[in-house]
């Protein structure tokens, strides 16, 4: 892990939250309390966000395929749709194959949806990708994993560790309005630069 490859990414990602969480649409409490594909509760925080609109939507299953193969809503709760710009400086990007093999993964591994995690994290355990977030994040030098979708196999997911961010990092909402006002900024120095 200590040698993976690394890139940066400057663009727009996308995020789904409930109405609820409107005055913090940038927090990753649900993530770090409940746990997420990788991360195992209360271990660390990952916003999860998504490459468009449509996987972020199949990511929270607000859209899912019918028994037809006709794409539908699902009765929820109001939810926004977030714009997030972002600039990141160290993404691990696990959607391609080349690095599989050397950190013991494949892309079934990547988006498998059994074991359930809810199941694994209940017996007090982690599941392959929680095991790999975590590697991921304790490094101290990666800040997102760009990760296929599970929901979306045409989408990504990139997955970002808010504690990880270096200086020259940041995230932010996209609210042309100014009603939605939230950003997340690198605070640690870049350890290359030491």
């Amino acid at each position: 892990m200590e040698h993976a490859p690394l890139a940066s990414y400057s663009g727009f990602t996308f995020r789904v939250i409930s109405d609820r969480w409107r005055t913090s649409p940038l927090s990753a409490i649900g993530a770090l309390e409940r746990g997420g594909r990788f991360n195992a509760p209360d271990a660390f925080s990952v916003l999860y966000t998504a490459d468009s609109q449509f996987t972020a939507l199949r990511e929270v299953e607000a859209l899912l395929v019918d028994s037809d193969g006709r794409l539908r809503g699902v009765p929820r709760n109001p939810d926004l749709l977030l714009t997030l710009e972002c600039t990141l400086l160290r993404v691990l990007d696990l959607t391609l194959p080349a690095f599989y093999i050397e950190l013991g993964t494949s892309l079934d591994e990547l988006v498998a949806s059994s074991p359930s995690r809810f199941l694994v994290n209940a017996r007090g355990e982690h599941t392959p990708t929680q095991r790999l977030g975590l590697a991921c994040f304790r490094t101290g030098h990666i800040s997102a994993m760009k990760v296929p979708s599970a929901a979306n196999p045409e989408g990504s997911c990139l997955d970002i560790f808010p504690e990880s961010l270096i200086i020259g990092e940041h995230i932010s909402i996209r609210d042309d309005n100014g009603l939605l006002q939230a950003e997340l900024i690198g605070r640690l120095p870049n350890p290359l630069s030491l």
